[in-house]
């Protein structure tokens, strides 16, 4: 019993940092939405100010990168930032004009605050479900 109180108190002495990015293709206008859902505390950390709609759409534009097939970045629109009590949903959209097969990604949020960090992306497109995972250092990776 002791040994599962010592490991209890190790977990939650250390937490686990991760982000959450849903990936999804709008046929409508040809777009990818990127909706990325991260703890508020993780991102004041890495701000080291309050998470302002302005200060989040720099921090996400510069780690998050959609790429086309050829490594291009494409330009992404910011599209808000909710609060949902501890955690943020923060949001790019990019046009994908050759849809998303192909498209390349990178999401190194957080990745500059912990050592830890690993940042799962799940992708809906073409009625298929895919997931990516990054961790520090990993580059752009395909949608499969």
């Amino acid at each position: 019993m002791a040994a599962l109180v010592a490991t209890l108190a190790l977990l939650a002495a250390h937490p686990l940092h991760t982000t959450l990015t849903q990936l999804t293709y709008r046929d409508a206008d040809r777009s990818v939405e990127v909706m990325v859902r991260g703890f508020a505390d993780d991102f004041r950390a890495a701000l080291g100010e309050d998470v302002t709609d302005s200060a989040a759409s720099a921090y996400v534009r510069s780690g998050v990168t959609i790429a086309d097939r050829t490594g291009r970045p494409l330009p992404a629109a910011w599209c808000g930032l909710k609060r949902t009590g501890d955690v943020l949903w923060l949001c790019l959209r990019a046009r994908a004009p050759l849809g998303p097969r192909g498209l390349r990604l990178r999401v190194a949020l957080l990745f500059d605050r912990y050592a830890d960090q690993i940042n799962i992306v799940q992708a809906s497109y073409d009625g298929r479900r895919a997931a990516l995972l990054f961790t520090r250092g990993d580059a752009l990776k395909p949608l499969p």
